[in-house]
């Protein structure tokens, strides 16, 4: 089917010069990527890339530390969670992720006052 599609352009009721995915091509179908073979991790390399450059912006600021948990809140929690519902977050993205919120929250300190474990609790008991 595929292979009679793309060297004629036509395969019987089949609209013409429709694009047809390879194997691996992620097909984006209402935000979700879809596909035979995909890497879990290539999906999500844009949104960490975007991620990244806006935690970049936002460091030029002077932000202080409950604003830099609104904003890891606000944007990092808003830009994640529908595809974490739809697509799943591979643990590999976690900890990218992760290290990318140590670094906008710290300054890219290496030895940090508190540790992400401590900083993870909910507001009652001593986390952001």
């Amino acid at each position: 089917l595929v292979n009679t599609y793309r060297a004629t352009g036509v395969w019987g009721n089949y609209p013409q010069n429709v694009h047809v995915a390879r194997q691996g091509e992620p097909v984006r179908i209402l935000g979700a990527f879809f596909g035979n073979g995909l890497d879990d991790c290539g999906v999500w390399s844009p949104r960490l890339a975007k991620l990244d450059d806006m935690l970049r912006r936002w460091k030029l600021g002077r932000t202080t530390l409950e604003g830099k948990r609104h904003v890891a809140q606000m944007f990092v929690g808003g830009m994640t969670q529908f595809l974490t519902d739809v697509q799943r977050m591979p643990k590999t993205i976690l900890s990218r992720l992760t290290k990318i919120l140590r670094k906008y929250i710290w300054d890219d300190k290496f030895n940090t006052p508190v540790g992400m474990s401590h900083l993870c609790l909910p507001f009652e008991e001593g986390g952001l």
